[in-house]
């Protein structure tokens, strides 16, 4: 019984693992985007938004907002991939030793936490980075017109 419980403690630490390292690489590059976007914005600014020379700094960037966004979303997918795994996981978990009540302390701490924060706990982060990243794309294309124009 101990060497199962070893496995799936050890299966279940593995992919909390892997959705800690998605969110670090999706704010690791959401950083590089957020630097590359600052600077482009920086030199436009400095030569003049109504410089021709502008006008590709400024379709790179909308192009790196569209592909912040794509990736933003594709480690918003490999990190529910891994909760979701580590849940099932950790509802076998609960269910072999009930007596530790994983499952019940894990809600009853879900519900104190939706209550302190009820219109925060709606707005899922992902929401947000992907934002972000839109953002930036909307900044290179407005940019990118007002060049053009």
């Amino acid at each position: 019984m101990a060497d199962e419980y070893d496995v799936l403690l050890q299966f279940w630490q593995e992919q909390r693992d892997q959705a800690r390292q998605t969110e670090t690489q999706r704010a690791t590059l959401t950083n590089l985007v957020l630097l590359v976007a600052s600077a482009a914005i920086g030199l436009v600014v400095h030569q003049g938004v109504t410089n021709r020379s502008a006008l590709a700094v400024m379709v790179g960037l909308t192009l790196l907002g569209v592909y912040g966004t794509v990736a933003s979303m594709k480690f918003y997918e490999r990190y529910a991939l891994h909760l979701n795994e580590a849940t099932f996981m950790r509802r076998r978990l609960d269910a072999q030793f009930p007596n530790l009540a994983l499952e019940t302390d894990r809600q009853s701490t879900r519900d104190i936490h939706i209550r302190k924060h009820p219109r925060m706990y709606r707005i899922r982060l992902h929401y947000i980075w992907t934002a972000l990243h839109l953002g930036i794309t909307l900044t290179g294309a407005t940019l990118t017109m007002i060049i053009i124009v």
